[in-house]
């Protein structure tokens, strides 16, 4: 009789202990908006992502349970409804201008992060912290970008030795290698992106390239387009348009891809991946077709200007039950010692969901077969970079990302590039904020492009006064005095 009381208290033991051990979890809902699920918006395979959950939930302590966002069109709607209502939501990607516009309904996580993140802050870099921090110094989310250099001028690599030239390193250089390839290939030519162009090309004649500057006349931040050299820039790419450099459709629209596979681009200006992974497609139809990676100057410096990080974060919600349990999960997946956890967040349990090829080398092979669709991933490229895939076609860009990408020494820093700037606060302040950017936009091409002569810039600076640029210049100046201590 003992014997069977004992059996069946061990089997009440058996049934109840894991139903308690999984209560002991802390359970965090996250709204995963962070563009892992673009395109996987129907989720994962209900029951493969329970499995992941599980695994997950052991490996690190916490039971995620994430919210997939019904679309890009909807996200931030859907998050804002959830925001206000009665639903659990602990931990989202801040979108648009970044923090600010949620810092009413997030938590600082300053103490968090000492407490419980040091492979979240030994994982991303000191520097990238500061946009992150309000006016009291307090960290509001855990950064979601970081800075890059992703706008660099490149050259064909393959014409220069045919022609036996050496990589351009001036801007003079760089024209003369143009002029070089046209009388090549008499088809020859330059693309860019109209929204490219000034981030590739204008340090090379202005103080801060693409960027706020501080006007010292008067101690003013203003927009880039005030700039001294910013008509000088103007004009020299009106001269490659007037000496037929330029791809005939370079400032309206074009298909990139098809651009390439006329194996007649000589010089791109703009965006690193379409070079990284537009070439790998088209190489088998452009017979050896390589390209070099240019670090182009002036007398003024670099002429690419690095991009800044934004101010968009992983921010913890005001209404999170257990806000220690979400960065306790971030900081697992964010392990420095170990690319396990992310890609487990990735790709699901390792050994039968994915697995290395090469572990000293960090190379992975995941079998996407399964149906899990990353829904616990909270991706930053500080992690992404650490591992790649056995992918030939990607592997020159997985090979960018962690090396040239994030190399800032040949670009200017702008200005005001660790600044957080809350930009809807300054659209608040700059009622014609839209206005100017569409007037600068389509103007500046104009000029470019001759469709507006050269002489009439000073009516140009005219119409942005009646725009009224001086809103925006206020408004940016009272935030940077602000921040910056001005």
């Amino acid at each position: 009789m003992r014997a069977t009381r004992l059996a069946i208290l061990l089997l009440v033991l058996i049934l109840v202990l894991p139903t308690a051990i999984a209560q002991d979890e802390p359970v965090i809902y996250i709204f995963n908006n962070s563009g892992t699920l673009q395109f996987d918006a129907g989720g994962s395979d209900p029951d493969v992502l329970q499995r992941v959950q599980d695994h997950i939930a052991e490996q690190s302590g916490v039971r995620p349970e994430v919210i997939v966002p019904g679309g890009a069109a909807t996200a931030t709607e859907q998050l804002n409804l959830l925001l206000g209502s009665s639903d659990p939501v602990d931990l989202f990607q801040t979108p648009g201008n970044g923090w600010h516009d949620y810092a009413m309904a997030i938590i600082p996580i300053t103490d968090l992060l000492a407490e419980h993140g040091q492979n979240i802050l030994q994982v991303i870099p000191e520097q990238q912290w500061d946009i992150m921090k309000n006016a009291d110094g307090e960290i509001m989310g855990i950064p979601r970008s970081t800075p890059t250099s992703p706008y660099i001028t490149w050259v064909r690599q393959d014409w220069l030795d045919e022609l036996g030239l050496d990589v351009p390193t001036t801007w003079d250089e760089l024209e003369a290698t143009i002029e070089a390839f046209q009388a090549h290939n008499p088809n020859a030519f330059v693309a860019t992106r109209p929204q490219d162009v000034r981030w590739t090309t204008l340090g090379g004649f202005t103080p801060n390239g693409f960027s706020n500057w501080l006007d010292p006349d008067d101690g003013r931040v203003k927009p880039w387009v005030m700039q001294p050299g910013v008509l000088d820039w103007v004009t020299e790419l009106n001269s490659w348009w007037e000496a037929g450099y330029f791809f005939p459709d370079t400032f309206t629209r074009f298909d990139a891809p098809e651009v390439f596979r006329t194996c007649n681009l000589g010089v791109w200006m703009g965006w690193y991946s379409r070079i990284t992974l537009i070439t790998p497609q088209i190489e088998s139809g452009c017979e050896g077709i390589a390209w070099a990676r240019t670090s182009i100057t002036t007398d003024m410096g670099y002429i690419a200007t690095a991009r800044p990080q934004n101010a968009s974060a992983y921010a913890i919600t005001r209404k999170a039950a257990n806000p220690a349990a979400v960065v306790q999960f971030m900081d697992w997946v964010y392990s420095a010692d170990t690319t396990d956890n992310q890609l487990t967040a990735r790709y699901g349990i390792k050994g039968e969901m994915w697995d290395y090829l090469d572990e000293e080398n960090r190379v992975v092979n995941p079998d996407l077969s399964f149906g899990y669709v990353s829904e616990y991933m909270l991706p930053n490229l500080n992690i992404e970079i650490r591992y790649s895939l056995d992918d030939p076609s990607r592997a020159w860009h997985v090979e960018y990302l962690g090396g040239q990408l994030i190399d800032l020494g040949d670009a200017k820093w702008p200005f005001d590039g660790g600044i957080a700037y809350n930009l809807s606060r300054i659209a608040d302040e700059t009622p014609t904020l839209g206005d100017i950017n569409r007037l600068m936009d389509e103007q500046t091409i104009l000029f470019i492009t001759g469709q507006r002569p050269l002489d009439q810039w000073d009516d140009f600076m005219h119409d942005l006064q009646r725009a009224s640029i001086e809103d925006w210049t206020n408004a940016i100046t009272a935030q940077y005095n602000e921040l910056a201590g001005g």
